[in-house]
């Protein structure tokens, strides 16, 4: 514009000329004034605006508005610009479309100093936005014949809007921008594409970046959502139909703006959610799953009524629970726990949503079913108003799922479930009771074998059932409640788990008070063997342990902070709450130390399960117990559970494990005076019981620190000593004992007091009970004291008055006109008479503990003996018949638990002879059930705790003829956990360097020597017996055959080979009872072949030494000669098997493993079996063209009575002549044999005859066995057999002889000709040894004790 023309323009009142070329300083000051003046102009004063029209058009030239580059001229500028619109609103004052662009872009610009609330040129700035937003200024724009100019204009202003607005800006600011941009959006026919997505980038972008832009765009939505519906839908559906999807810059961003913009307004959403069900059934389970994650959360959003808006998409999503994808399963299980927690559970729709849930609780997918212990664990922190009972049970079960992961989490949960609900100081009693199976279900998840559950439960019980954080006596109160509530089963995992860090609290000590060892080699011995039990306990690889172990250590004892922490967490005197901080401080300090994650993470495992006990009781929360105890006592409990029968009796029980595990929390007098009072409450015998067993447990601590609580004490034990129950005597014996310093004076009173009421006449059983019981455990405490008294004592009162002596026959005992007489009772209930015979058994066992060093006289064979009489009499010794028979159960177990404790102690090893095996082994077949379980239970105690040999462990072979399922599986279940306790046993024997570990092949040879010497195998090998032993052999043999031990298959295969070659050492020249061993051994190589083939394992022979050493002299001859090929067993035995693998075959299937391992050995070759030789049988004509027949029922031995027993007897007269057989003494108990057991011996053709003798009976003489054996007849020369009677008093013992012929049996079995061959040899039948008693002796034969008949195998396998 030239001069002339801007002469002509008329300016504001004050300014002369405003020119672009002035001075910034000198234009600021006249843009202010003219932004003054029209400011302050009316859109009504008509003539001011045309005449000051052309000044509008002069400032908004070029040189002002894009050259001046000043911001304070500008924003003036633009402050003029702003009331020159409003002045001339609705009309446009500017025509050119681009000076309208030009001018807007300014303006726009412009807006951008709305950003800085507190700058300069805020005001000027809101003063532009406020003339714009009132008059629509920018909607000139939408008008524009340019669309693109246009679109250009209001991507700017939005972009500058969004960008410029903040949490600084008020409500009017931010309504003046919606107000511009809505007007844009609603007077507009379409919402342009790059609008919208400006729009919905604040939606994806700016939620954390800029709040106030994701709240302005929402507030614009809501506001246009009728104008801007049409352009979403069209954008999503090109989304979703994957149609231009390249032309938005938020195509992967779509799933997430359908939720957002659903939540701003659901009617954005209207026509595009149906669409999504297209999706949800699509073949890509990526985009399935995107879209169900996205719906998950619509549906699930609190207040959210998609469900019912939507129903057939609700339907569609509720499908997708089923899908083939494992993470789209997961993601329904995560929706599921927010419908809950964001819906009622009473709506239609959840309950269809549980429907569906229900299914994944069993998923086959680990992942699915560890998000549903997620879900359900959610569910319940939050609101256990929201878990019904069928949700808890869902986490009930997961706690037994077979995978670790779900485990671990389903375990974690229901204890922090416990932990919110049951644990705090104001739990509702609801929830208790609701929540009380979680206890039993942490506890016994102990039962599984993995150490990792082991370590998880012993966590949870210290930070959730038990937390150790909260007060004492809230500790104590829950201590309690948990031990009156849970099961059985959970209790003894509450006290193994006790034990268990009790040893490693130990093996702690040890190793600290090693540190301070000055010898290296002590030292390093002593730690290094604790760091071995130390690693067993502990999870992960015992190696990589060892050597974290052993980091741990090393730096433990270089360092003094960690060994005085170490030294406190493992003394005696602690505090819970100072054990607790010494462990996190001790952490701490390792991992400051630098120490490596592995050895951190072992050592806090071996920390946290080594300090249960000291973290959750002390002295001073021991005595709160005590306080509860008695609250519950006197029935005064405030907590309601704590009250009654149950409840009490469970207190006493908690106080004796905890005095077991930790006698030193029991160090004040307090707890002492309690257990005094416990003591007087005379109408309770199990709160005296439990309180003297307390008293046993801590007696030292109070000889050491009580002597005033000792002296007072003393008199109330010897009371109870004398006159109270046997239980009551007992512990009160063993408590005076713990006096060191006062105890023979007393325990001397009680033995003389009771003696003389034992000895009186007429004394009733119970006193007799209590003074047997009493007079036992002084025998074993003090047997020094009074030797001589002890053994007359015995022999004459326990044994002759007592164990042999039976009373007429009682009304329980008799059977006359019953139907069928109870086999079994509770042990309260038996007779008191055979509670005093059990009372004298016990004493006896006690006696000899206490004689075991110098028992000179072999009592201890005596007491065998009678306890060998009393299994074989079926428990009643003297076969009077006045015991009835539920009485003689309990009087044969006892007698067998006897035996156990006598096998139990070193000195006594020795005597046992096999023959008592073979007497224990008929308790495992039982016909009385309860005995067969409780037998088998003590067997099981006695072995695992390596309390008795291994030998012993060949008696779980007969567990096989068990015939009720649940006591057969129980019983393999035992073996087997004494297999692996062996295994683990060698492993830590092979680590320590030991020489000869114990292995369970040890216990090959009595297995053979009770399988050859089976009753069924008196009359030569049978099918029927074969088939029996060999179900035995099987059951003992396949846990040992196992793929992990191949050194097993050559050493059990090897063993039975040179057994081949030996002979029975107690008669070398009995052919039938080698053969019998030898068809045994038989049996074992074939099983050992059968599984080596099974299994792919090569069989290696180890060394010849190593096999002959573990032969016992006592049971077989040094084996000598060739190898032994022949075969013993029936055709039919050798069953055809896999070909044996060789060291190639094995070494190729098992690769570097078997290369490694068995490199170095060979393989044996294998004989095929051989066809038994035909032996000489010119002794007999008669009987090498006879075959034998099948032996009638008639003609099997009369069992003996109690009234008449008959023998059977013939001479020889000579050679060739029939010779008559003794017959075998056979049980009462009857053994129902297995239906698919082959019939022995086997039937004989028909027309063929078959020669049997009968011998004659004879009447019974004096002499003979009036206990159910037939007269034994001896075999040597002269024909005389002795029999010495046992006498147990201290005259000498008469001798009394009975002579009898000597008949020997030689026959053939054979069959008919071209017949398998069954025995064929002259078999010298064993006699049976006089079992009698007379004038109240027990008598036996001269020779070995062993040599006494045993029962027949005609036992019962319990029905």
């Amino acid at each position: 514009m030239d001069e002339s023309q801007v002469a002509e323009i008329l300016f504001p009142p004050g300014v002369k000329n405003v020119s672009s070329e002035m001075s910034p300083s000198e234009l600021i000051k006249i843009l202010k004034k003219c932004c003054k003046f029209f400011s302050q102009l009316e859109q009504d004063e008509e003539e001011m605006k045309r005449e000051y029209l052309p000044f509008c058009h002069y400032i908004t030239m070029g040189e002002f508005i894009n050259e001046t580059t000043d911001e304070h001229c500008r924003i003036l500028i633009g402050c003029i610009i702003a009331d020159v619109f409003r002045l001339h609103a609705p009309e446009n004052p500017f025509q050119s479309e681009e000076k309208i662009k030009e001018i807007f872009s300014f303006m726009t610009e412009q807006l951008r100093h709305l950003e800085d609330t507190k700058g300069t040129f805020f005001p000027k700035a809101f003063h532009i936005l406020e003339n714009v937003a009132t008059i629509k200024s920018f909607n000139i724009c939408i008008d524009m014949d340019d669309p693109n100019a246009a679109l250009e204009i209001f991507s700017s202003l939005f972009k500058t809007l969004f960008s410029t607005v903040n949490s600084g800006h008020d409500k009017q600011v931010k309504s003046h921008m919606l107000d511009i941009m809505a007007f844009a959006i609603t007077d507009s026919s379409t919402v342009p594409a790059t609008l919208l997505d400006i729009v919905l980038e604040n939606l994806v972008t700016a939620q954390r970046m800029n709040p106030s832009a994701y709240e302005l765009a929402c507030d614009l939505l809501r506001r246009t959502a009728s104008a801007i519906e049409p352009s979403l839908t069209m954008f999503f559906q090109n989304m979703i139909f994957e149609e231009q999807a390249e032309r938005s810059r938020l195509s992967a961003h779509w799933m997430m703006l359908i939720p957002k913009l659903y939540k701003i307004t659901p009617s954005l959403m209207t026509n595009t959610l149906p669409q999504l069900e297209l999706k949800l059934g699509g073949p890509d389970p990526k985009v399935r799953l995107d879209v169900a994650t996205m719906l998950s959360e619509m549906f699930s959003n609190k207040d959210s009524d998609l469900v019912t808006q939507h129903p057939a998409l609700w339907t569609s999503f509720l499908g997708r629970f089923r899908d083939i994808d494992p993470t789209l399963r997961c993601t329904c299980v995560k929706f599921y726990g927010k419908l809950v927690i964001n819906h009622e559970t009473h709506f239609q729709y959840v309950k269809d949503a549980f429907e569906e849930f229900k299914r994944f609780r069993n998923d086959t997918d680990e992942s699915v079913r560890f998000a549903v212990v997620g879900c359900i664990r959610g569910i319940v922190l939050k609101d256990i108003q929201l878990a019904s009972n069928e949700l808890l049970t869902f986490l009930k079960d997961k706690t037994k799922d077979k995978k670790w992961p779900v485990r671990e989490a389903a375990i974690r949960a229901i204890g922090l479930i416990y932990k919110q609900y049951v644990t705090c100081e104001d739990a509702s009693r609801i929830h208790c009771r609701r929540l009380q199976w979680i206890r039993d279900v942490v506890l016994q998840d102990y039962y599984t074998p993995h150490k990792d559950d082991w370590c998880l439960v012993e966590h949870v019980m210290v930070t959730c059932l038990v937390p150790y954080a909260v007060p004492d006596r809230r500790r104590m109160t829950l201590l309690f409640e948990l031990y009156a509530s849970i099961g059985r089963f959970s209790i003894q995992t509450f006290e193994e788990m006790l034990k268990k860090s009790r040893t490693l609290h130990l093996a702690l000590r040890n190793i600290v008070a090693a540190f301070d060892l000055t010898n290296e080699e002590d030292k390093n011995r002593i730690i290094w063997s604790k760091i071995v039990f130390s690693a067993a306990q502990l999870t992960g690889s015992p190696q990589a342990t060892h050597q974290q172990l052993k980091k741990f250590f090393r730096h433990a004892d270089q360092d003094v902070k960690i060994k005085q922490w170490l030294k406190y967490i493992v003394s005696d005197h602690y505090s819970c709450k100072k054990v607790a901080v010494a462990l996190r401080d001790l952490l701490k300090k390792i991992e400051d130390d630098g120490m490596a994650k592995g050895a951190r993470s072992t050592a806090q495992q071996l920390l946290q399960r080594c300090s249960i006990l000291p973290i959750l009781v002390d002295q001073e929360s021991l005595k709160i117990l005590f306080e509860l105890v008695k609250e519950s006592l006197d029935g005064i409990s405030i907590v309601d559970e704590l009250n009654g029968g149950s409840a009490q009796a469970r207190a006493m029980d908690l106080l004796q494990h905890l005095s077991g595990c930790s006698p030193q929390l029991f160090s004040s007098s307090e707890c002492f005076v309690d257990l005094m009072g416990f003591i007087r409450r005379t109408d309770d015998e199990n709160v005296v019981h439990k309180a003297l067993l307390i008293l046993k447990n801590t007696g030292s601590i109070i000889e050491e620190k009580f002597p005033e609580i000792r002296s007072v004490l003393i008199p109330e034990l010897k009371s109870k000593a004398k006159s109270g129950p046997a239980q009551h005597a007992k512990h009160a014996v063993l408590t005076i004992n713990q006096f060191t310093s006062v105890k023979e004076s007393p325990l001397m009173q009680v033995f003389e007091y009771c003696k003389g009421i034992a000895c009186t006449e007429g004394i009733g059983y119970s006193e007799m009970q209590t003074a047997l019981t009493s007079i036992g455990c002084i025998a074993e405490v003090i047997p020094a004291a009074f030797p001589g008294q002890l053994r007359y004592f015995i022999a004459s009162v326990v044994v002759k008055q007592v164990i042999m002596k039976t009373g007429n026959k009682s009304d329980a005992a008799s059977t006359k006109g019953r139907k069928k007489e109870q086999t079994w009772c509770e042990k309260v209930e038996i007779s008191s008479e055979s509670k005093a015979k059990v009372a004298g058994m016990k004493c006896m066992v006690r006696w000899l503990r206490g004689l075991s060093s110098n028992d000179t006289e072999g009592c201890c064979g005596k007491t065998l003996r009678l306890l060998q009489h009393m299994l074989h009499n079926d428990g009643d010794l003297m076969k009077c018949g006045n015991i009835s028979k539920a009485d003689m159960s309990h009087l044969r177990l006892q007698a067998a638990r006897c035996v156990l404790k006598i096998a139990g102690i070193k000195e006594y090893r020795n005597i046992l002879k096999p023959v008592v095996h073979q007497e224990l082994a008929m308790l495992i077949n039982d016909p009385v059930l309860e005995v067969r379980k409780i037998f088998l239970n003590k067997l099981y105690c006695a072995v695992f705790r390596l309390q008795i040999s291994l030998s012993f462990l060949a008696l779980f072979s007969f567990v096989s003829q068990e015939t009720v399922k649940v006591q057969r599986e129980h019983g393999a279940s035992l073996y087997n956990k004494i297999i692996t306790r062996f295994r683990d046993l060698k492993k830590q024997a092979i680590m320590r360097n030991l020489m000869n570990p114990v292995m369970p092949e040890d216990m090959l040879p009595y297995l053979i020597y009770l399988m050859a010497n089976d009753p069924d195998f008196v009359e030569g090998i049978s099918r029927k017996s074969l088939a029996r032993i060999k179900d035995c052999i099987h059951f003992i043999l396949d846990p040992l055959l196992a793929k992990g031990h191949p050194e097993s298959f050559g050493f059990v295969m090897r063993f039975a080979a040179n057994v081949k070659r030996s002979r029975n050492a107690e008669e070398p020249d009995d052919v039938q009872r080698n053969e019998n061993i030898y068809a045994v051994c038989d049996l074992i190589i074939q099983h050992v072949l059968k599984r080596s083939g099974q299994l792919a394992v090569a069989i290696l022979d180890p060394p010849e030494s190593s096999i002959i050493r573990y032969i016992p002299s006592a049971l077989y001859t040094t084996p000598t000669g060739p190898e032994n090929d022949k075969v013993y067993l029936p055709r039919e035995f050798y069953t055809s098997a896999k070909s044996v693998p060789t060291l190639a075959t094995t070494a190729a299937m098992g690769g570097d493993k078997y290369r490694r391992n068995l490199a170095h050995h060979g393989t044996r070759k294998i004989p095929s079996p051989k066809k038994p030789a035909m032996h000489d049988q010119s002794s007999s004509a008669s009987t090498s063209t006879a075959s034998p027949t099948k032996q009638s029922s008639s003609d099997l031995p009369t069992p003996p009575t109690s009234q008449s027993c008959s023998t059977q007897s013939s001479s020889s007269q000579g050679e060739g002549a029939k010779e008559s057989l003794t017959p075998v003494r056979k049980s009462s108990r009857i053994r129902k044999p297995a239906r698919h057991h082959s019939p022995s011996p086997p039937p004989a053709k028909r027309g063929r005859s078959s020669i049997q003798s009968k011998p004659a009976r004879k009447k019974t003489s004096p002499t003979e066995d009036s206990m159910g054996d037939e007269a034994s007849e001896s075999e040597s020369d002269s024909g005389e057999n002795e029999a010495t009677s046992l006498a147990w008093d201290e005259s000498a013992a008469s001798t009394s002889e009975s002579q009898s012929n000597s008949p020997v049996k030689r026959t053939s079995l054979a069959r008919a000709k071209g017949s398998l061959l069954i025995a064929s040899t002259s078999v010298k039948v064993p006699v049976r040894k006089t079992l009698g008693v007379n004038n109240n002796n027990i008598t036996d034969s001269q020779s070995s004790d062993d040599s006494m008949g045993v029962r027949r195998s005609n036992r019962r396998r319990g029905k």
